[in-house]
């Protein structure tokens, strides 16, 4: 069985040789089906959690699919580590999955009904990815396991393997839609307590209004402002968040002529 790959702390960003540096961040902001931010989502959400209980009548072969930074590999994952907490059986694949982390046909048959095979970015997988997902969906399916996969469009427009694509489109396919900015803002703010920071509506507004708004790039922002803020040792706000961006490291000049 593999586990989703760990998710490494960020480095913190190298201050002057006067200052102190500050303790190494940890931002283990483990996805779950709980601190997903639902938004218009629900049905997804819904879908996946029946999948996971095994309810009756639920579909068992599930696409989740959107734009960037509308939750999917939230979502994928979420759905892995609870499967995890309950012993059932679990991989989870993606484009950068090396051969070994791919189980064999064998493996998914024999785990049976309380399996889970979760593919991320599934229209990014290369040639022989998707000849070995072909046969693991197959066996998925016949073992009565639960399949789901992310991807950037709808199963039928996605440009696999026509066998692939033909499976995926078997199953339900359901689209995600990204954040509005108020459910943005919470999110943020929900992260930054986490840590005992706190984020106030001015400084989240400012940042949605001028700073790429996808999720990603948003958290990556937060981090940063986190790591800035404890080598300042002031509370996160507009102006700090100016004087974080204005930090911009200079190369070394050439060395002085004796």
């Amino acid at each position: 069985m593999t586990h989703p790959a760990a998710v490494e702390p960020p480095g913190t960003v190298a201050d002057a040789a006067a200052r102190q540096l500050p303790l190494p961040l940890h931002w283990h902001d483990e996805p779950t089906l709980d601190n997903f931010e639902v938004g218009t989502n629900a049905m997804a959400l819904r879908a996946l959690r029946d999948l996971l209980a095994g309810a009756e009548g639920a579909e068992r072969m599930l696409c989740l699919w959107g734009e960037a930074g509308s939750g999917k590999t939230h979502l994928l994952r979420a759905a892995c580590a609870a499967a995890q907490a309950a012993a059932q059986p679990t991989w989870l694949l993606g484009p950068r999955s090396a051969p070994s982390h791919w189980p064999a046909l064998e493996q998914v048959a024999q785990a049976g009904r309380h399996a889970l095979l979760a593919v991320d970015d599934v229209d990014a997988c290369s040639a022989w990815q998707q000849q070995w997902l072909f046969g693991l969906y197959n066996s998925a399916r016949q073992a009565g396991a639960a399949f789901v996969a992310t991807a950037s469009q709808a199963p039928a427009a996605l440009a696999l393997r026509e066998d692939v694509r033909t499976r995926l489109a078997w199953g339900l396919g359901l689209r995600l839609h990204p954040l509005d900015d108020a459910a943005k803002q919470r999110v943020l703010a929900r992260m930054a307590a986490a840590r005992g920071l706190t984020l106030r509506e001015d400084l989240s507004r400012y940042i949605l209004d001028h700073h790429a708004r996808d999720m990603g790039s948003l958290v990556d922002l937060l981090h940063r402002l986190e790591a800035h803020a404890v080598r300042q040792q002031r509370a996160p706000s507009i102006a700090l968040l100016k004087s974080m961006q204005a930090e911009v490291p200079t190369a070394p000049g050439p060395p002085a002529q004796p």
